[in-house]
């Protein structure tokens, strides 16, 4: 077990010496340069991006619209919603039954009177040929 200690010892000594050694500036200096050079394409990015949060929400909109409108048939299609055209169509539709239906009301009335009064005539006579 100690031979395991003094190698462990070793080799953290050994990474020792070598960073402290000769060739720690130019390490440093290299990866200093690495670590700038990252920085200014950070910045040059943040720089180039003007838009606002706004601006960013306002093109995210309009490419949703730009899908919907390109879509908007195969949409309607597959959720089977209605379109302004069927709605009116139905309208359109209601309208007429109900005009149709104010027809057949009134026409109904105009028979029932006539008929209440045939029955009527009907059980007078009934009534004459029943009582002499």
């Amino acid at each position: 077990m100690s031979g395991m200690g003094e190698k462990a010892r070793t080799v953290v000594s050994g990474v020792g010496e070598k960073v402290s050694g000769d060739g720690d500036e130019s390490v440093s200096n290299t990866i200093g340069e690495k670590v700038s050079g990252i920085g200014e394409k950070i910045k040059g990015s943040v720089k180039g991006v003007s838009k606002t949060t706004s601006q960013n929400t306002d093109d995210l909109s309009n490419k949703i619209d730009m899908y919907l409108d390109e879509k908007s048939n195969q949409l309607i299609e597959d959720w089977e919603l209605a379109t302004k055209n069927d709605i009116a169509e139905i309208e359109k539709k209601y309208a007429k039954v109900t005009q149709d239906l104010t027809t057949l009301d009134s026409k109904f009335s105009e028979h029932r009177l006539e008929t209440n009064q045939k029955i009527k005539k009907f059980e007078e006579r009934l009534e004459k040929l029943e009582k002499p």
